[in-house]
């Protein structure tokens, strides 16, 4: 008897894309901040999304063995996130965690909860991927901050230098057999 193969998929998630940087994933609204080597696929999002993401403000899917897989990210203020949570660290789980030079993308919630801290940061994020482009585009005057880099890693040599003592006193050794006193 031969098995009938069903190659219906189900869909998890109900993706719509509005416009070229703009989709709604289950009625939420995301902005598409990032797609490294056309890794958004709007129809593996609809088999694979979680909603458990739908508590972050940035969704990640990287791409490794043909498997799309999402990791959720706050923004730095928020209280419940923690530093492996926070988008500022986004450099560090593609490093990491990504396959290298594999396909992903990021989206960001349009509207997100209101921060509860007191510290509230602006949508303008300086997070870093492995594209230098985007390194360009997200940081400000980057020759001032090349020269600043330089500059505090000048004073920290200097700080270094000063807290290094030298000894020169050489500290010996006798080895005494069991029961040998010092003389």
């Amino acid at each position: 008897m031969q098995e009938v193969e069903n190659n219906t998929t189900t869909k998890l998630a109900d993706v719509i894309v509005l416009a070229d940087n703009l989709i709604t994933i289950n009625k939420t609204q995301y902005r598409i901040v990032e797609n490294h080597d056309n890794g958004f696929s709007e129809e593996r999002i609809e088999e694979r999304y979680n909603n458990v993401l739908d508590k972050y403000d940035y969704i990640v899917g990287d791409w490794g063995y043909d498997q799309l897989r999402f990791k959720g990210f706050y923004e730095d203020g928020r209280k419940e996130s923690t530093l492996d949570t926070r988008i500022s660290h986004l450099e560090d789980y593609l490093i990491e965690y990504c396959n290298f030079g594999c396909a992903y993308f990021v989206l960001e919630k349009v509207k997100k909860a209101p921060l509860k801290s007191s510290h509230r940061n602006k949508s303008n994020h300086k997070f870093h991927t492995r594209n230098s482009n985007t390194r360009t585009k997200h940081s400000n005057n980057t020759k001032n901050n090349v020269k600043s880099n330089v500059n505090s890693q000048k004073r920290k040599n200097k700080v270094a230098k000063r807290r290094v003592k030298k000894t020169t006193a050489k500290k010996t050794f006798k080895i005494r057999k069991i029961g040998e006193t010092n003389k």
